[in-house]
């Protein structure tokens, strides 16, 4: 990517890419002092802003890119920042926990994140369906 690019990018989505940032990382600490059920029950849909909404594929944009910086954000601390940043626009999302075995046989777990139905966040539906769903966690 050339530096026209990331400076365009970066101007016109700052704003979205700092407050990404910042809720990532609060996810990341919650996590580590809370569970990820006591964490979900802070995450609200609120009413649609009256101005200009984000499009739900820009907001998992900025968290997908912004989590990279953070360590140890995996599936789980983006896909509640994305549900949070979702519910503060007005829309409402599920994120699904699923469990598969490994090749070496152990157990894996990993999280992603749904709107309207469509994978927004940690994978594509042909990688997730080898996993079993254990929970759904919808906003509050």
């Amino acid at each position: 990517m050339n530096a026209r690019r990331v400076f365009v990018l970066g101007s016109r989505h700052f704003g979205l890419l700092c407050r990404a940032l910042a809720t990532v990382i609060i996810f990341r600490l919650a996590l580590l002092v809370m569970k990820h059920r006591r964490i979900a029950q802070f995450i609200t849909v609120k009413p649609a802003p009256s101005g200009p909404v984000r499009e739900p594929y820009t907001l998992a944009w900025a968290v997908k890119n912004t989590a990279r910086i953070v360590p140890f954000a995996h599936c789980l601390t983006q896909a509640l920042s994305l549900q949070y940043l979702l519910g503060q626009q007005g829309m409402a999302s599920t994120i699904r926990v699923g469990v598969q075995t490994t090749e070496n046989g152990k157990v894996g777990a990993h999280a992603w994140l749904l709107h309207d139905g469509v994978v927004l966040l940690g994978g594509n539906e042909r990688d997730l369906a080898a996993f079993t769903k254990m929970v759904d966690l919808n906003p509050s």
